[in-house]
């Protein structure tokens, strides 16, 4: 007795360094000694596991069935009358009696069997227990996590000191460096289901949802609704942009993120190992949230167009933004983080263009404008109106549906044909004519530059 009294000791006071209750003990022991029995006598033995509560004590017992002969190969499963009635006088034939389970009747193998076998309903116990408490905490800090191990860039971790979790190699911030026993505050991704063999806990250093709750311990704004921030594009360890808003006009959203001094978001930096965070206000609109997206660079200009890809035929939309040509460096940023960022935060891509580049292009694009004046064969009464109904030109006549052109006054299905015919001659000839402006202005361009390459060399 005092053998299995130890060895179930042993048992549960693993099971209760993992949190386990004591229903979970008393399930594993069962099962890995109704295998154990199995692996003996080749069927499992009928065992019963009882908790007395008042004694705070287990009894482990098999159950046999009395008979007056025992069957060959049956003695762990029947107990002959005569022995039975040794331990209970009023036995009866094809009752059963509890027998006290001894280990010592196992076998070493069948003893490897109950171990691995209890050892293994634990785990999943505790696995089950694990995905129970954190499959609702998905996006949420997780504290108390300490490393245990760094390997292959992937950071094992033990939070409140028991349960093991994961930082993977790719949700690691640039520039952060971790040794054995060292402190970190990670934001929970993923959860494994209890059957996984991987590690169940899967936590982040650089998903953008990191600084969102970093920023929430620091201002209770957030809890409370006031502020809350939109958008968050971010380059782990590196930089971030965040968009905020208010929903209290009295209230400055940046300012409730920066704190007083910048307390807020220096705080914020620190946890994050110095990665730049930039504040910026939310706005729905995209031209002006790119200004604010881009600085300090200064925005002279910024428009939307769409961009068809060549290979798939697919149409995208594209930013251009003009900044003056001494700011392009401050547009760009380090190694391009900067317009890269901006571009995430507006969820476009950003083309960025000097002020020189975009007088040179725009003042091609200009002249290829023809006006409705310029087309031949329509009154000056019906070219005032297609001009009122927002037909100004001759490119505004080709990209509108015919039908909405034939409402205004006074053009039928023969007028219209002929404007229509007279627009798209007069646009491809004013295509002509600057198409060989532009080449003539860039060789003279050309000539000047090899005439004062000439001059240097001299």
């Amino acid at each position: 007795m005092t053998t299995n009294y130890e060895r179930i000791e042993a048992l549960a006071r693993l099971v209760r360094e993992k949190g386990l209750s004591r229903d979970i003990l008393i399930e594993s022991l069962l099962f890995g000694l109704q295998k154990a029995t199995e692996r003996e006598y080749g069927t499992a033995q009928e065992i019963s596991i009882n908790w007395d509560k008042s004694k705070d004590d287990i009894d482990v017992v098999i159950l046999k069935t009395v008979v007056d002969v025992v069957e060959h190969g049956k003695e762990h499963l029947q107990i002959s009358g005569k022995k039975a009635r040794k331990i209970n006088p009023d036995i009866k034939q094809n009752q059963k009696i509890d027998i006290e389970f001894n280990f010592e009747d196992l076998n070493r193998s069948a003893v490897n069997v109950f171990r691995q076998e209890f050892l293994s309903m634990v785990r999943a116990a505790e696995r089950e227990d694990v995905f129970e408490e954190y499959k609702d905490r998905i996006g949420q800090l997780i504290p108390r996590c300490r490393v245990q191990q760094v390997y292959k860039n992937r950071i094992l971790v033990q939070i409140a000191g028991k349960i093991e979790a994961v930082i993977p190699a790719e949700e690691r911030a640039r520039g952060e460096r971790y040794e054995q026993g060292d402190s970190v505050l990670p934001v929970l991704i993923r959860v494994e289901p209890p059957g996984s063999t991987e590690a169940q806990i899967v936590l982040s250093r650089s998903d953008p949802e990191l600084v969102k709750r970093l920023f929430e311990r620091e201002a209770p704004e957030i809890e409370e609704g006031i502020v809350e921030i939109r958008v968050i594009a971010r380059e782990p360890g590196i930089r971030a942009k965040i968009a905020v808003a208010t929903n209290d006009s009295r209230v400055d959203a940046v300012g409730a993120f920066v704190g007083i001094r910048g307390s807020r978001v220096q705080s914020v930096t620190r946890e994050l190992n110095g990665e730049r965070i930039d504040i910026i206000p939310w706005t729905m609109d995209k031209q002006i949230l790119v200004s604010h997206a881009l600085q300090p660079a200064t925005v002279v200009r910024s428009e939307m167009r769409k961009i068809e890809n060549p290979e798939t035929g697919e149409e995208s939309q594209v930013m251009i933004v003009v900044i003056p040509d001494n700011e392009l460096s401050l547009a760009i940023g380090k190694n391009g983080q900067n317009v890269r960022l901006a571009g995430n935060l507006i969820n476009c891509v950003i083309k960025l263009k000097t002020q020189s580049e975009w007088e040179k292009e725009n003042r091609w694009q200009e002249m290829l404008r023809v006006d409705i004046s310029e087309i031949g064969g329509i009154s000056s009464s019906v070219c005032e109106r297609l001009r009122l109904a927002g037909y100004d030109s001759a490119q505004a006549i080709l990209s509108t549906d015919r039908n909405k052109i034939s409402e205004v006054r006074g053009i039928g299905p023969v007028s219209l044909k002929k404007i229509i015919e007279q627009a798209g001659k007069f646009i491809r000839k004013r295509k002509e004519d600057v198409e060989r402006l532009r080449a003539e202005a860039e060789s003279e361009e050309s000539e000047v530059r090899s005439r004062e390459e000439g001059d240097s060399v001299d």
